[in-house]
């Protein structure tokens, strides 16, 4: 990491900005700064105009004179310098830490300026100092409840904004026509000096309790030795974070289980799933690292943070893919099935969302199986678990036997499903579609799919298209008779024109920002494949 980014880490941590990822944090704090100063400025407008009108409609005979005016000159000004920072801060994103810090100490400066200005021109009134000090305390506690800040900077930065004011108070104290109705110069001085620190204390204790509670948010965020910091998804089982571990200092996704999905049931459930995953060590699934339980009694499981894109989004965002990349991306799959498979555990969710493709600085193009909460585990004779049945998500996916007899499940379920895959990245449709589950799930089980050569404009090779649709046959005996099998097929599909390490280097340089920038900002990044067609049998252990 580099030095500026883990000092600015370090600092907005001090600060007790939430949340603890370095980039939110800073777009957090200028959201909350851009908040105080257009509410401020907005306010100050406000009653600049309301204090016009007042004497207007009261005091018809009222002439405001050289002093009046200025003051509601700068009155006016302030207003509209903060008006214009807020509308600044609005359009202008990801300002610099140094530019949002400055920005903040310069808006209490300039508050303590404008009010030391109408001190100063207040000499013909009681005690206008007061008014100063009442108004500032507002100003800063405004800062303090809404702008993460320890209460030292509070206090700091309220006294760069109280040193006008009491300059002010001073000046009007030394001039030779200083009205007899005030205290001597030293006693108004002390005065406003009391009034100051009766200031700073309150904007302090503001700042320590806000502070308090940024700080049990963050312990609240810290499971174990992992730190929460940024929301990477959320499931029917779980919410899924990057974290950081604090030692290690690894990152690392931490799955999470739902507060409401806790029933004992789940909980076993959620178990079980990591005890399934932890026994697969092969380098194209995602490896767990830990299990634990956190604070208030939620389960959690510490895994890889995979820095990648899910096929779903890589095609949705970047079209079809190269049917070299498609074949690397299939064996890769079906070698990590072929370990599953032997271990005895069925996938059962295989799908473009659960494929992530990774860049890995040696060997590109890398990808890993993920989600293994519907797994079915054949090693094992109890049916209280790993028969259930429960997908939330898509069918377009489901061999036939998935949606007519899903408690018999065997290898061949993934196999199909992996066919269908390798059917959308070829062609970026889906094998069966339709405005109903019923009318997808018919296709499965009885029409015929069309083959990916004839539903898109690339060529598509011979043999890999053979192996597609084999993995897409009705009956279990029709397609590969394992994941092993499958891997060979691929591997011999020789008319498959090579995706090489250069080609991926070119797509992740070129293609793969404009892929996450695309797909972060659509609605619904997995297209068409979400589109209200829902499995969810419930619960029927």
């Amino acid at each position: 990491m580099p030095a500026a980014a883990s000092r600015s880490r370090s600092f907005l941590a001090r600060l007790g900005s939430v949340p603890a990822d370095p980039g939110e944090a800073q777009e957090f704090l200028q959201r909350r700064l851009a908040a105080v100063l257009g509410f401020a400025g907005t306010l100050y407008a406000l009653v600049w105009i309301a204090n016009a009108a007042v004497n207007a409609a009261f005091y018809p005979d009222f002439a405001p004179g050289r002093v009046t005016s200025l003051r509601s000159l700068v009155h006016g000004l302030s207003s509209l310098v903060m008006i214009a920072a807020w509308s600044l801060f609005r359009r202008q994103r990801h300002l610099s830490l140094v530019t949002l810090l400055s920005a903040d100490a310069l808006s209490c400066v300039v508050v303590g300026l404008a009010l030391g200005a109408v001190v100063a021109l207040g000499h013909t009134e009681r005690r206008p100092e007061m008014v100063a000090f009442l108004v500032l305390t507002q100003f800063l506690v405004l800062r303090a409840a809404i702008v993460p800040s320890t209460a030292r900077r509070s206090v700091a930065l309220g006294v760069l904004a109280s040193i006008p004011i009491l300059a002010a108070t001073w000046y009007l104290q030394s001039l030779p026509q200083r009205p007899a109705y005030l205290p001597s110069p030293v006693g108004v001085l002390v005065t406003a000096m009391l009034w100051a620190v009766m200031t700073l204390a309150t904007t302090g204790m503001v700042s320590f309790i806000i502070y308090g509670l940024h700080e049990r948010v963050r312990a609240a965020m810290r499971l174990g030795q992992y730190s929460l910091e940024e929301k990477l998804g959320e499931g029917g089982m779980g919410v899924v974070y990057r974290a950081r571990h604090a030692l290690l200092r690894r990152p690392t996704a931490v799955k999470l289980l739902r507060s409401d999905n806790a029933g004992e049931a789940a909980i076993t459930r959620f178990a079980r799933e990591v005890q399934i995953t932890a026994r697969l060590s092969h380098p194209n699934i995602v490896s767990v690292y830990d299990f634990g339980r956190s604070t208030d009694g939620r389960f959690y499981y510490a895994m890889e943070y995979l820095d990648g894109i899910d096929l779903e989004r890589v095609v949705r965002g970047d079209g079809p893919l190269h049917p070299g990349r498609v074949r690397m991306i299939l064996t890769q799959a079906a070698d990590a099935l072929a370990e599953a498979h032997e271990a005895g555990l069925i996938h059962r969710d295989i799908k473009p969302a659960n494929m992530i493709l990774c860049e890995r600085p040696r060997r590109t193009d890398t990808v890993k199986l993920v989600d293994f909460g519907l797994v079915k585990d054949t090693t094992t004779s109890s049916t209280a678990l790993s028969d259930v049945f429960s997908l939330k998500g898509t069918p377009y996916y489901l061999s036939p036997e998935s949606i007519t007899s899903p408690d018999d499940l065997d290898g061949g379920a993934d196999l199909y499903a992996l066919g269908a895959v390798g059917y959308f990245l070829l062609t970026g449709c889906v094998v069966f579609d339709g405005p109903s589950v019923v009318e997808v799930c018919a296709g499965h089980m009885y029409k015929t799919p069309e083959p990916p050569s004839e539903r898109c404009e690339q060529p598509i090779p011979a043999r890999l298209e053979a192996v597609i649709l084999r993995c897409l046959a009705k009956k279990r005996s029709d397609r590969p008779a394992s994941a092993a099998e499958l891997l060979e097929a691929l591997r011999g599909c020789d008319d498959t024109p090579v995706w090489t390490v250069d080609d991926s280097r070119r797509w992740w340089k070129e293609r793969a920002p404009a892929v996450r920038t695309a797909t972060s900002r659509a609605p619904d990044s997995s297209g068409e494949a979400s589109r209200g067609l829902v499995i969810d049998p419930g619960d029927r252990s």
